[in-house]
């Protein structure tokens, strides 16, 4: 096997085991609304839920271990548990890529301090980051920014407890918002097919050195 392709191999196995992103920041933030606000749209309730965004249009999916309800109508996305039972978990699932994105996530007394709750940030390509033990800010309210390389693709909230280290629920999502990440970033399954496609360019180079120096 040819230095080349034995490389484009590595490069590829290396690709295939990228896991972790350390490429996002939680930021406090009290500010406007970013282009993308998500709307109820009649969403109703269950495990799964889709939403739109105003004013420019796009598609979200929450969903849940949890039953969820979004109610009625199209105003600005308030989404809670059935009941007062809340929810302990949620992925908030865009279909577009991000770059950052705005939440106001409740615990059980409303906007209250005091518990910690954990996220995890999903990049396009595969890479994770998690935030663990965050401190629900007094307003509730907070950004995930992407870094300078990466996307965002989901966010997953989970595992709210108090101080005593007693899970409670999450009693509602509202105010998300975003903005969409400019270019792209390739997923894993295409830097694959670009490095075999060099390595491949590589060994066909090789061998047409090869033939003419043979030939001289």
């Amino acid at each position: 096997m040819s230095n080349v392709l034995r490389s484009s191999l590595f490069a590829i196995i290396a690709v295939g085991t990228f896991g972790t992103a350390d490429a996002a920041t939680v930021i406090l933030n009290n500010g406007a609304p970013y282009d993308y606000v998500v709307h109820n749209d009649n969403a109703g309730s269950g495990n799964s839920l889709t939403l739109t965004t105003k004013p420019v249009a796009s598609l979200v999916t929450y969903s849940s271990s949890d039953m969820l309800d979004a109610g009625a109508g199209n105003g600005v996305a308030s989404v809670t548990g059935i009941g007062k039972a809340g929810f302990s978990n949620i992925l908030v699932d865009p279909d577009l890529n991000v770059g950052v994105i705005q939440f106001k996530l409740e615990g059980p007394n409303g906007q209250n301090a005091g518990t910690n709750f954990d996220i995890l940030v999903t990049f396009v390509g595969g890479g994770t980051q998690t935030f663990l033990d965050q401190l629900l800010p007094s307003n509730s309210k907070f950004d995930i920014l992407a870094g300078a390389s990466e996307m965002i693709s989901s966010v997953a909230f989970s595992d709210l407890r108090t101080d005593a280290g007693a899970l409670v629920n999450f009693t509602a999502l509202k105010q998300v918002s975003f903005d969409a990440a400019t270019g792209s970033v390739p997923e894993p399954s295409s830097w694959a097919m670009m490095l075999v496609g060099f390595g491949a360019i590589g060994l066909a180079s090789r061998r047409r050195s090869a033939a003419r120096t043979q030939s001289i």
